[in-house]
This record gives C-alpha cells, structure tokens and sequence, in this order.
C-alpha cells in the first residue's frame, strides 16, 4: 500500500489537469485516480472529517485526498474528542461490506446449537497456525462462537495449496474434509464449481497477507493466530 499511495502521489497532479472542471468532486476524484493508476478498485468516495478532504476506500484501505486530486494523505485520521479511530471504524465497515457479498452456504462453518457471535476466517490448509488455530475450535464453539472459514492459498491460485483447497470445498462433507487437511491428512480430489478463487481475491482486495486471518463479526480485524481463551474475550468486547 505504500508503494500505492507513492505512485498516485506523484502521478495524481498530472492526472488531474485533465479532469473538467465542471464535474462533481466525486467524479473528479475517481477521473484522477482512475488515470494514475489504471484498474484500481475504488470501493467508495465520501467527504471526510477534514475539511476540504474526501475519504476513499481501496479494497481494506482508507486513504484521504483533497478535494482538488492533488494532494493524498494516508494515515489513522483520529477524533480526540471523542476519542475515536475514524479510519479504523471505516476500514471494519468496508469488511463487513466485503463479507456481505459472500454467500453463506459457500463457507465453511462450524457453529453451536445457539450462535452468540460470528467469527469469519480466512485459511490456508497447509498453514501451521491455521491447524493450530483449527484445534481449538470447538473451544471457541463451547463459547457460543460460530467460525465461519473462508479459503485463502497463500501460494495463489493454480499452486498445490489452492488445488488442495477446491477439494475440501468440493467434498460431500466439507467440515469433515478441512478438519482432515488441517491434520495432515489427504484429502481426495475433487472438483467442482467452488468459491475458492472468489474468496482468496475477496480476501486480497481486503487487505489479507497471512493466515488464520481473523475478523470479527463487526468487521475488526484480530490479527493471526490468537488463543482461544483471549480471542474469546476480543469477540465478547467487540473488538480486539
């Protein structure tokens, strides 16, 4: 992302004196950013806090440029007053928008009887943390916690991890099928129609590097492996 924001920075002026004049600040800022870096996903424009400012959102990324598409500021923009992480609390609201687009029956959850909270997990099959992470689930179901996986094969798609991936989505019993790859054990292949591609380029435009990555059901994000006990109390308080 800081090579990101170093490219715009230094193509957005020229960007911009192509722009109409006439156009809504929105338009301008999608026009400016749109020419400096072709294919960009920008997920949404807004005023920010900052006076003549606007917020935009990249994927899991929050950065702020000025009304004129010259100048970018990238950087936690905090309210003192009322002592609140501004980007924080928009960057949880963009995973939760993220996470809204997948369909439920396409990840793979392991729940109580009576779901109390919801956490969402990007996994690698062959990651050790994740295998570690996956051994105290059914702590974390004890506790009223639904895990909800999402597919994420570090290696990228096509590599071993990825092909080993779409055979547990794809087997007649997908919990049973993840639980036997995470301890090392084969699993059959299999293809079929699986959301193992969507979920990995979801979990890239959101910002996700490594794995078990961790988001709670209003969208912050709990880091990598936590222990079941302390994850227990972050998704208690809504937040690590």
């Amino acid at each position: 992302m800081r090579i990101l924001v170093a490219i715009v920075a230094g193509a957005v002026s020229v960007a911009h004196a192509a722009v109409l004049a006439d156009t809504s600040v929105e338009q301008r800022l999608r026009s400016v950013l749109g020419e400096a870096l072709p294919g960009i996903e920008i997920a949404s424009i807004r005023p920010a806090p900052l006076k003549g400012m606007h917020e935009v959102v990249l994927g899991g990324e929050v950065i702020y440029v000025s009304d004129n598409g010259r100048f970018i500021l990238k950087g936690d923009l905090m309210d003192l007053k009322d002592k609140r992480n501004i980007s924080d609390e928009r960057r949880a609201q963009a995973r939760i928008t993220g996470l809204k687009t997948v369909p439920p029956n396409t990840m793979i959850e392991f729940a109580p009887p009576d779901t109390q909270h919801v956490l969402y997990v990007y996994t690698d099959v062959d990651c050790g943390y994740c295998r570690k992470f996956h051994q105290e689930v059914g702590t974390l179901n004890a506790a009223g916690i639904a895990v909800r996986y999402l597919a994420f094969p570090r290696a990228g798609v096509d590599s071993e991890t990825f092909k080993k991936s779409e055979s547990v989505w794809c087997a007649a019993d997908r919990n049973a099928a993840l639980t036997e790859a995470k301890a090392g054990k084969p699993v059959p292949a299999a293809t079929c129609d699986n959301p193992v591609k969507a979920h990995y380029e979801l979990g890239t435009r959101m910002g996700v590097r490594g794995t078990p990555a961790l988001i709670s059901e209003d969208g912050q994000e709990l880091g990598g492996y936590v222990p079941a006990e302390q994850l227990i109390q972050h998704v208690r308080k809504g937040r690590s």
